[in-house]
């Protein structure tokens, strides 16, 4: 994929929560673009291989992260477990994070905290899906019954997304079989059948279809019907506030930039709704002991 122009038509950035975030950075003024002669703040920023994650690749092609005094290394996680674990060692300054991921670090604990708004879930232009294997004939959830489902973690977004759309179409958890694998790695077990479906994120959900992969459906829109927040950037607790506030910055420029054609304005209000679904999902399912509101997630 040419990340420097081809511009993600299918994610776009909450930028309330930016609005949010930005408050709750001290005094909450943003941090100034910083000047030619300034040092540049060498940091290392951890993600997953998908379209999720695209604004941290479009503020380092466009210069964005240099014009906040940034040099960031971006560094590709195939497991998504292993993000949170590199913020909190202190091997990666910023990572991307699902809305579940970091309310689990939340009720643990964790000494983490969001400094920038992600992507959001769009059920008009989604950017993964449920899709079965070539040659299988599954269109619906009560042909899945028995049936292998690759999902990249359990306890994530998909898997979490999964269980709701399953108990929508009266099933359980139990009626299906499941197995772990990295998005990354979907593919040839998809393609080679040896997995039934499988939920796939971009860029390989289109890759999928090219293998003759058929979509059955897009399993976040039963936790999402309408647009919801996806993922956020989290640092560790004692992160400098003024880099938290460059990095912001940065991300936020990358968004506005890659949804110019949509004329999206960066909004001063956060809307509980975007991240509100997937915790009470996420509790719903034993995920996480109980729900709190999605305001707590920047404190």
């Amino acid at each position: 994929m040419n990340r420097r122009r081809k511009r993600p038509a299918v994610w776009h950035v909450c930028s309330g929560l930016v609005a949010l975030v930005a408050a709750t950075s001290a005094g909450g003024a943003r941090a100034p673009a910083a000047t030619r002669t300034r040092a540049l703040t060498p940091v290392t920023v951890a993600l997953l291989p998908i379209e999720a994650t695209a604004q941290a690749f479009y503020a380092k092609d466009e210069g964005f992260f240099r014009r906040q005094g940034i040099d960031a290394k971006i560094t590709v996680v195939g497991d998504p477990r292993l993000i949170g674990d590199a913020v909190i060692a202190g091997e990666a300054q910023f990572g991307s994070v699902s809305v579940g991921a970091f309310a689990i670090q939340r009720t643990r604990g964790a000494p983490t905290r969001v400094v920038a708004a992600g992507s959001l879930h769009r059920p008009t232009a989604a950017t993964s899906a449920l899709v079965a294997a070539p040659g299988r004939k599954i269109t619906r959830a009560s042909e899945l019954v028995g049936k292998l489902i690759a999902i990249d973690s359990r306890n994530n977004l998909a898997h979490v997304a999964l269980l709701k759309w399953l108990k929508q179409n009266g099933l359980r958890e139990s009626d299906v079989r499941l197995t772990e694998i990295l998005f990354a790695d979907m593919l040839g077990p998809l393609t080679r059948g040896q997995v039934d479906a499988a939920i796939v994120a971009e860029p390989f959900l289109t890759l999928a279809k090219e293998r003759g992969a058929k979509q059955i459906r897009v399993v976040l829109d039963a936790v999402c019907p309408r647009d919801c927040l996806s993922t956020m950037w989290m640092a560790r607790k004692d992160v400098d506030r003024d880099l938290a506030a460059r990095f912001r910055n940065a991300i936020q420029a990358a968004s506005v930039w890659a949804d110019k054609n949509k004329n999206r304005r960066a909004s001063s209000v956060i809307r509980r709704s975007m991240a509100q679904p997937w915790i009470d999902a996420f509790t719903e399912f034993g995920v996480i002991p109980q729900s709190f509101s999605a305001l707590d997630l920047v404190k």
